[in-house]
């Protein structure tokens, strides 16, 4: 019989690059997300949202193994649980042996009551099911594929990076290389009951990004300084989104950048390089490999 996999968020930044790679190991991908993304040889299409249980069922029929991104359960910031409670119970009736949860970086050393994604990782791994969590750090993509700061129209059309915390080094990583340890962790026993920290393989000041990126368009890109968290949660709110998701966003983004360095400055790291070559069979993406692969949105 076929391994089958079920992506939700199949359109997000790491579940579209989850899609390819799974397939390219040969096992069947079955697409979710309130938009389904039309088939292709090796994926299914099916609808799935948080807030519809009549959604559950057909996702989860013949499925093996899940992968959750947790941030997209912001939408329920009052209670994360409760869709995940209804969510995984029919996940373990599925006969699922295996889930893979996008996290974020640091969120298990932030005692915040507020901290949503450490609420739903430890609901994920008191679920019963086989799990494994990944805590990425910021990824490469924010700066090409992003509306909220840094804004990607705002690099485009001003040359310009607004965030805060721009002497802070902070290893930036891709959401390629996030994928590929996803891929690894659905696909292959191993993983289960660990949880990866995912940073890149340089830290780096946003003046060093706003360098990189500008060799990459060929102009000059610079760093603007900004408010910490306030700024973020106010182009948020002036793009439309409630106050609830906009300070959850903001205060996500600003322990994100915290996990990314040390209480004296210096670089924290993650997964070690070899390591992630070890799962994954390739290294890590650079800063400016992603910056000529991504020029066209800055142009």
């Amino acid at each position: 019989m076929g391994f089958t996999v079920l992506v939700l968020g199949a359109t997000g930044k790491t579940g579209r690059r989850v899609i390819p790679q799974l397939v390219q190991r040969g096992v069947t991908v079955r697409a979710a997300g309130r938009t389904p993304v039309p088939e292709r040889d090796g994926v299914e299409a099916a609808r799935f949202d948080w807030q519809d249980e009549g959604t559950y069922q057909t996702a989860l029929d013949g499925v093996d193994a899940v992968y959750v991104v947790g941030g997209h359960l912001s939408d329920s910031v009052s209670n994360p649980t409760a869709p995940a409670e209804a969510f995984f119970g029919r996940m373990a009736d599925a006969g699922v042996r295996r889930v893979v949860l996008l996290s974020a970086s640091g969120v298990d050393d932030v005692p915040d009551p507020e901290n949503i994604l450490r609420r739903f990782e430890l609901f994920v791994e008191g679920s019963g099911i086989p799990s494994t969590i990944l805590r990425p750090g910021v990824f490469m993509q924010n700066f090409s594929e992003s509306n909220a700061p840094p804004s990607t129209a705002r690099i485009r059309e001003r040359s310009e990076i607004a965030l805060p915390g721009g002497d802070v080094p902070v290893s930036y990583i891709s959401t390629v290389d996030v994928a590929a340890v996803a891929a690894a962790a659905l696909t292959e026993d191993g993983h289960e009951g660990k949880g990866y920290a995912l940073t890149g393989p340089e830290a780096l000041t946003l003046p060093q990004v706003a360098e990189l990126i500008s060799a990459a368009v060929g102009r000059t890109v610079r760093h603007v300084e900004t408010r910490p968290e306030e700024g973020i949660r106010d182009v948020l709110l002036a793009d439309g989104a409630t106050v609830e998701y906009a300070e959850y966003v903001a205060r996500l983004y600003v322990m994100s950048v915290r996990s990314g360095y040390g209480t004296d400055g210096s670089a924290m790291t993650g997964l070690p390089a070899e390591d992630f070559t070890t799962i994954t069979g390739r290294p890590m993406t650079t800063f400016a490999e992603f910056t000529k692969g991504a020029a066209d949105a800055w142009r």
